[in-house]
Formats: structure tokens, C-alpha cells, sequence
């Protein structure tokens, strides 16, 4: 099973060619992303066995419980970096770019894949996730 730091040693093309973002530096924040995620679906799903509902519960919208926590999750980092900050924040910022604090993240969940329907091979699903927790 790979480690957090080698999932997360990767590259990062928007900070230019050959830019890698070391795993070992944003260890600790990765690991505090990728075991949170589950304290705070652990946290929806009682809250909402309370009121009687559930994470496959569908809104309104379609989308159910599951599902909009993940895109919930998804728009809170959504951000525009210009290539030179990218580059400055890969290089010295001991968390990952928002980019990574999702896909990453949410790559090691099966409950990811089981809520949008993703298959093995898919790139929102490691052959080797990561589990924290």
C-alpha cells in the first residue's frame, strides 16, 4: 500500500514543466485532509440518522446526501492560481494545492465511487488508496 507522501509526490503541470509537488512537505496537512473527510461524513451520517434520513436520501435537486457532501467539499476549494503562485506554493507550502485536496482526497473513498457510480480503473479510484482512519 503506497503511503500519503507518495500519493501526493506528483506533478503539478499548471506550476510548470517538471514542477512536483513533494508529499513528504504537505504529509501532515494530506493526512489531516484525507482523515477529516471521514470524521465529517461520520458526523452527516448521525446527524441526519437523527432526523430519521440518510446519506442516499435524495433533495430536491436529485442529487442525494452523499452526493452533496462530496460536491459541497469540492466547491469549498475551488480557486484560480496563476502559474507563478502555483509554483511558489508548490515549492514551499506545507498543504497541497485545492486541486489535490480533492481529487486525492476523495480517490481514496469507496464511498466516493459508490455515490457517483465510479469503477475500478477510473481515475477517481486507486487501484491503492490511502486510508487514514
Amino acid at each position: 500500500m503506497p503511503s500519503i507522501s507518495d500519493e501526493y509526490t506528483q506533478d503539478v503541470p499548471d506550476a510548470g514543466p517538471g514542477v512536483k509537488q513533494n508529499g513528504l512537505l504537505t504529509q501532515g496537512e494530506d493526512t489531516a485532509d484525507n482523515g477529516g473527510i471521514h470524521l465529517a461524513l461520520i458526523a452527516l451520517a448521525a446527524d441526519l440518522k437523527s432526523q430519521g434520513k440518510s446519506l442516499d436520501d435524495k433533495g430536491p435537486d436529485g442529487w442525494t446526501e452523499l452526493q452533496r457532501f462530496f460536491l459541497a467539499n469540492a466547491y469549498s476549494w475551488c480557486s484560480n492560481i496563476r502559474p507563478e503562485i502555483t509554483r511558489l506554493i508548490v515549492t514551499t507550502n506545507p498543504h497541497s494545492m485545492p486541486v489535490f485536496r480533492i481529487d486525492n482526497v476523495v480517490s481514496n473513498m469507496p464511498e466516493f465511487a459508490e455515490a457517483f457510480g465510479c469503477k475500478a480503473g477510473q481515475k477517481m479510484v486507486r487501484a491503492n488508496a490511502c486510508r487514514v482512519w
